[in-house]
């Protein structure tokens, strides 16, 4: 039995569900129109001999095509199967394996037909080697099957009946060395080169030694291996076999890689290649490609291997060599992520896993074909069966279909009432687990509560006692400090686990990049690190996007990294890996320290769980059950690898999980405030009820931690950014931003150093600055306040608390801007006692306004007109940045501003002197016409100029 290339090709196409049922039917019609009785031929030598040197002399293989076809033409049946045989294997030896299959088929069709039984054996083995080519083993095992049972039944002692009996034991001793069966493979490849060397054919003893060394390789056996593969050269050189030399080579070359001696691999690979370089055997010829690029990726000799797997590439692409197209992008892989080119490499990475699940799916394409071949084995006598039992069992079966459809139906209405059943006692259930969870979550919080109160007495009398001039009361009073926290950080843990298994913590979840998030977590203990003597990575491979609990996050990675460094001595390592695999993240946090035995392994996640024995690495705390709880919550799962004396891993796959909301939509619901829309605005025109988008720059040194914090005021703020204090300082004189956002420790100018310049320079000394850094200690803190911060977050922070720190500032600066425009327009002295709030106000923007409004006056004095340039070169800043500065001061453009000053100066000569003319007055404030100034005066004062006069001399005689 066999099947034929049509067959196998619709299979390969038709992979859903009714692809496969279309193509069990298309089998079945195939057989079917195959079953035909065929008369037997029989050839002599002669006439055979004639055929094949008819066929051989003709070496183009598109002339061997239209030869084939004129011998199947002129009945030349014979002719026809061997010009197939022939034209088939060079399709083969240029790796073109399609029409080398559909070509050997249809020899094996012909030579069937015609029951040739020395034919029909060649074409079956040739067929079988085409799919073993392709990698499709089921098959190719049956026709390789097929052809040495016909050679046991057959009387032909001819040497190419022989041949035809080793060609078939090497094949399936090759299929069994592929599936990892030595024991099988080592059978027949031995029966194999029995019968070579009973033919004497050189050719055949170099094949069968050399799978034989394999075996033997594979084993481990590498003395074994080196003995037959230098049996398979000897057989080879004395054949003259180029390829089997070449492929010798590329043993000895495999073996000397095994050993790391890379040189005479090189040295190998390449001899073997240099002799097929000539060959159209691309297939073997990428295997010696390959090797040699691995072998210099070893030696990273990055030039040679380049070039060796450009090479490969090429050939693979052309060959659709899937198998060797996975192991190029791997080498390409590998040779990116050693040069630092993570994009390169993913790409590569996604490449090789592309190639590999391709070939993954052929073992689907197995199962289809072995259900095909299951199908050609009954199908004769189904035939007879079916036609016999089908007049039987009609009445039977349909009096069975009946009784089977009343007995589902049945079923499904039992099947549905019992559900129906299940989830009034599911309901039931989950409403008493509900409430004994509340009754949980209240008693945990209750006792914590009590635990609290006196804790913190015993906290707040340790610090009072630290301050003895004692040394032995003030080491004391740290002991209890230390003793204290440590239970104070158990109670919360125990609270944080009752919280997590209710679903009643803090829950609250955020959409960003969760890789940045755990690099601040990251960055936090570098400082401790360095201390430390211990060196701490953190290797994301990709930026992961995701919505995530930003307090579960902090928890789970402050217990492991807290736990690492715990059991990490000086000079360890401490590792953060991070990837994306599909749908889900992967995180490994691993460590050098002192690791743990298998049974404390198993119960590690259990709470004060201790070991027997020596405990001295072993913790006693909740920590790592809380971080079970909370993975366990966020839908993911953690294990643990872990060794005596070589350290601990913990593996987290947590999957991807985006909401909806955005950051800027969840604080804009939770202050009912709507988003600003991110719009431009004329700067010298626009007026103070004109709202521009709020300008925020953020200086930060780590990318990623800088996109992660503007990602969450992007889409309500104007977002700038810089990557170092310098750089930092001078956007900010350039753009005049309305905050800005920095971090602490960078290259250069330090943030310290940064706010001090800030509030030193006239043109930014007003913008709130917020500090974000690792540093968490109240030094750190007092003194970031005493450089002029206005917040200070430390890392990670809470977004939903940096976002609300920059709306409260931002609406801290419009209150006094409301204060400034109120004084300009009432025409109060700054220092009015009568306004107690004013009081409050930055001592530095006083003083600004006061320069703007003696500058404004002097230029009213000296020429009785006023220009916004001047002004701003007075005070020595640019258009822009006079603009940016008055906004925020005061709300109003500086065109806008002088216009009212104008108007004061007005109005305080209105009330000065009753008799001066009214053109006079418009003069005396700078306006060029009257026209203008009461236009402008009825705008800002809701009167004109002359009733303004007119109410303040009734409101003066009426004093």
């Amino acid at each position: 039995m066999r099947l034929y290339a049509p067959i196998a090709s619709a299979i390969k196409i038709k992979r859903e569900p009714l692809g496969i049922l279309s193509s069990l039917l298309l089998v079945v019609c195939l057989l079917v129109s195959s079953c035909k009785q065929r008369d037997s031929i029989t050839f002599t030598a002669a006439e055979r001999l004639a055929a094949d040197s008819l066929v051989r002399a003709t070496r183009d293989i598109d002339s061997l095509a239209r030869l084939q076809v004129r011998l199947e033409r002129e009945g030349d049946i014979l002719g026809s199967i061997v010009a197939l045989r022939v034209l088939g294997d060079r399709f083969r030896n240029k790796s073109d394996f399609d029409k080398a299959l559909t070509t050997h088929s249809e020899g094996l069709k012909q030579a069937e037909a015609i029951q040739d039984t020395l034919e029909w054996v060649q074409a079956l083995n040739n067929v079988g080697t085409d799919y073993r080519r392709m990698g499709i083993l089921d098959i190719a095992q049956e026709y390789h099957y097929q052809a040495w049972s016909l050679c046991k039944v057959t009387t032909d002692t001819s040497f190419v009946a022989i041949k035809n009996q080793a060609k078939s034991l090497n094949g399936l001793g090759n299929i069994y060395l592929t599936l990892g069966n030595y024991e099988r493979a080592d059978s027949a490849l031995r029966k194999a080169l029995l019968v070579e060397q009973q033919l004497g054919s050189m050719v055949g003893v170099a094949i069968n030694y050399a799978n034989l060394g394999s075996i033997f390789e594979h084993r481990g056996e590498i003395d074994s291996a080196w003995v037959y593969y230098r049996y398979s050269m000897e057989a080879n050189q004395k054949a003259g076999s180029t390829l089997g030399i070449a492929l010798c080579h590329s043993y000895f070359g495999s073996l000397y890689e095994q050993a790391q001696q890379y040189d005479k691999a090189a040295q190998e690979y390449e001899t073997g290649y240099q002799l097929m370089r000539d060959s159209r055997d691309e297939w073997h010829k990428l295997n010696l490609l390959v090797a040699l690029a691995s072998v210099h990726n070893a030696t990273r000799d990055d030039a040679q291997m380049l070039q060796y797997l450009d090479q490969a590439r090429s050939n693979a692409e052309k060959i659709e060599g899937k198998e060797h197209l996975a192991d190029i992008y791997t080498l390409y892989y590998k040779y990116y992520k050693r040069h630092g080119d993570w994009r390169a490499a993913l790409d590569a990475y996604e490449r090789a896993t592309e190639m590999k699940q391709s070939i993954l799916d052929m073992d689907k394409i197995n199962q289809m074909q072995n259900t095909s071949l299951n199908i050609e084995r009954n199908f004769q006598n189904k035939k007879m069966n079916e036609a016999k039992l089908r007049l039987e069992h009609e009445q039977a079966e349909r009096h069975l279909e009946n009784i089977t459809f009343t007995v589902i139906g049945l079923l499904l209405l039992g099947a549905l009432g019992i559900f129906f059943y299940i989830q009034r006692i599911q309901r039931r259930s989950h409403k008493k687990l509900k409430r004994m969870s509340s009754m949980r979550e209240n008693f945990f919080t209750n006792i914590t509560h009590e635990f609290r109160t006196p804790l913190t007495i015993i906290l707040g009398v340790s610090q009072e006692l630290q301050q003895e001039e004692s040394e032995q009361i003030r080491e004391r009073a740290k002991s209890i400090e230390r003793q204290g926290q440590g239970l104070l950080t158990l109670i919360n843990q125990l609270l944080d686990i009752s919280k997590v298994k209710s679903s009643i913590g803090d829950s609250r979840s955020c959409r960003g990049n969760v890789t940045a998030h755990i690099a601040m977590i990251v960055d936090s203990y570098r400082d401790y690190a360095l201390s430390r003597d211990i060196e701490l990575t953190y290797l994301p491979q990709e930026q992961v996007e995701m919505s995530f609990v930003p307090d579960y996050v902090n928890k789970v990675f402050n217990n492991l990294l807290s736990n690492a460094f715990k059991f990490t001595p000086p000079h360890g390592k401490i590792s953060i890996s991070l990837w994306r695999v599909e749908d889900s993240i992967y995180i490994d946090v691993a460590d050098t320290g002192h690791g743990m035995d298998n049974e404390t392994v198993e119960h590690a996640f259990e709470p004060f769980y201790q070991a027997e024995g020596d405990s001295k690495y072993i913790g006693t705390g909740i920590g790592l059950a809380l971080v079970k709880q909370i993975v366990k919550a966020s839908k993911g799962q953690i294990t643990l690898e872990s060794k005596l004396g070589e350290g601990t891993t913990f593996h987290i796959i947590v999957p991807i999980i985006n909401d909806e909301t955005t950051p800027q939509q969840a604080i804009s619901t939770a202050t009912n405030t709507p988003l600003l829309p991110h719009i431009e605005t004329d700067l010298e025109d626009s007026e103070c009820e004109q709202d521009e988008p709020c300008r925020l720059l953020i200086i930060e040194d780590n990318r990623d931690i800088a996109s992660y914090i503007g990602s969450q005021f992007e889409d309500q703020y104007s977002v700038s950014y810089a990557t170092d204090g310098t750089e930092g300082f001078k956007r900010a004189v350039e753009l005049v931003p309305d905050i800005i956002i920095t971090d602490l420790m960078m290259p250069g100018l330090n943030g310290l150093d940064l706010c001090r310049q800030i509030r030193s320079n006239e043109v930014v000394n007003h913008i709130p600055i917020i500090v974000v850094t690792a540093k968490v200690s109240e030094e750190e803190r007092i003194k970031g306040i005493e450089a002029g911060a206005d917040a200070y977050l430390t890392k990670p922070f809470n977004t939903t608390e940096l976002r609300m720190q920059v709306e409260r500032l931002l609406d801290s600066r419009k209150t006094l801007r409301q204060k400034f425009a109120q004084i300009v327009i009432k025409g109060q002295e700054m220092e009015d006692d009568n306004e107690p709030e004013t009081t409050k106000l930055e001592e530095t923007d006083i003083t600004f306004l006061t320069k703007v409004s003696t500058i404004v006056d002097q230029q009213i004095n000296q020429n009785k007109s006023t220009n916004v340039e001047d002004v701003a070169a007075s005070l020595y800043m640019s258009s822009r940045q006079l603009h940016r500065k008055m906004k925020a001061l005061t709300g109003y453009a500086p065109s806008a501003y002088i216009l009212r000053l104008k108007i004061r100066k007005a109005c305080e000569l209105l009330d000065q002197d009753t008799e001066m003319s009214l053109s006079d007055i418009a003069f005396q404030s700078g306006f060029d016409t009257y026209s203008n100034f009461s236009r402008s005066f009825k705008s800002i004062c809701d009167v004109s100029p002359s009733k303004y006069r007119d109410q303040r001399k009734i409101m003066t005689a009426q004093e």
